[in-house]
C-alpha cells in the first residue's frame, strides 16, 4: 500500500469512476503527480505561462513554477523540468523524480 493515496481526478476535472460508479483512487506516483499539478493550476502560474509572449518573463514563471514543485517534499528538489508540447497544443510537461516512486511525469 502506498503513503499517498487519493480519488483520481480525470481531464474534465471530475472524479474518474470505475464500472460500478465508483471513485477510483490513485496512489503513489499518480497521487503526488495529481497533486503538483492541482497546485501549480492553483496557484494561476500556469495562466500566465499560457497568456504570456516575452520571453523573459516566460523564463521567470517557468522558474516560479519549478520552485513551487521543488517545496513538495515528496520531490527531490532540483529534479522538476518543465517543458512545451511538441504538439504545439500550448500545454506543457512536468517532469520530477519523487523521493519514493521514481519520475513523475504530468500534462499541464
Amino acid at each position: 500500500m502506498s503513503d499517498y493515496e487519493d480519488l483520481l481526478i480525470n481531464d474534465e476535472r471530475d472524479l474518474t469512476l470505475d464500472a460500478g460508479g465508483f471513485p477510483v483512487i490513485c496512489s503513489g506516483r499518480v497521487s503526488i503527480g495529481q497533486d503538483l499539478k492541482h497546485r501549480i493550476l492553483e496557484s494561476g502560474l500556469l495562466l500566465q505561462l499560457i497568456g504570456e509572449r516575452d520571453p523573459r518573463k516566460i523564463a521567470q514563471i517557468k522558474n516560479q513554477i519549478l520552485l513551487l514543485v521543488d517545496t513538495d517534499e515528496r520531490v527531490r528538489p532540483g529534479t522538476a523540468q518543465l517543458v512545451a508540447d511538441n504538439n504545439d497544443s500550448g500545454g506543457y510537461w512536468l517532469t520530477a523524480i519523487t523521493m519514493k516512486y521514481g519520475d513523475a511525469r504530468i500534462a499541464l
